[in-house]
């Protein structure tokens, strides 16, 4: 008996510092992330006033008709800063050599395993006929940097609950169906005086760069 438990001891040993190698190497993250993407926010001299360049999604892509910041998913072997910059060529031709870099804000997790990493530059020596646009991309347009710090989104609240399969085992529950599952509290962000409308995840990014920039209280 000694000598199998000594056995199993020398085996749990090799196991924890196995363990410990793999974790020393491990970089943490969210659970469940399932879709890795990048943006950049684009700052750009207009007549003297800083401004941000969006994007509005063409018809041949997800979510037309939408208003985004270039960006996308991030490629294997890449940093989410590598993505932001190769999106922003591909969508509107713009030299990653020709982006200061400036920084970067904080990043979203939802709930169905996106994680957004937002960056910040500023485009130099560039003007807007510089610009062009892929398939991707209906067109692009600024709105002064000025506007977002004079004007805060307005937010709409709503409540996500969690809707069960039928076969959800709420006998494995304690109290079952009376289980005080938690609710979701969301916030969607607009900013409705704009034409065309920036809203959402977009709105969100830009909100909270505005906030870090400024000083703001954090909404979140």
């Amino acid at each position: 008996m000694e000598k199998f438990r000594e056995k199993i001891i020398k085996k749990d040993s090799n196991n924890i510092a196995k363990i410990k190698n793999v974790l020393s190497e491990y970089k943490a993250m969210p659970l469940d992330t399932k879709f890795k993407a990048a943006v950049i926010i684009l700052l750009i001299d207009i007549d003297g006033e800083e401004s941000i360049i969006f994007e509005k999604r063409s018809k041949y892509i997800s979510q037309p008709g939408e208003i985004s910041l270039p960006g996308g998913k991030v490629e294997s072997g890449e940093s989410f800063y590598e993505a932001a910059l190769r999106e922003a060529y591909e969508e509107i031709n713009v030299e990653s050599r020709d982006v200061e870099y400036l920084g970067e804000t904080d990043y979203l997790v939802n709930g169905n395993g996106l994680i957004i990493k937002p960056f910040v530059g500023r485009v130099k020596n560039y003007s807007l006929d510089d610009f062009k646009e892929n398939r991707e991309i209906e067109n692009i347009f600024t709105v002064p940097l000025k506007y977002f710090i004079e004007n805060p989104p307005k937010i709409y609240k709503n409540i996500t609950r969690i809707d069960f399969n039928k076969d959800f085992p709420f006998e494995l529950v304690p109290n079952g169906r009376d289980y005080n599952f938690s609710k979701v509290e969301n916030k969607v962000y607009f900013y409705e005086n704009l034409n065309p409308v920036i809203w959402g995840y977009t709105a969100r990014i830009i909100n909270r760069f505005i906030e870090i920039i400024t000083k703001r209280e954090e909404v979140w």
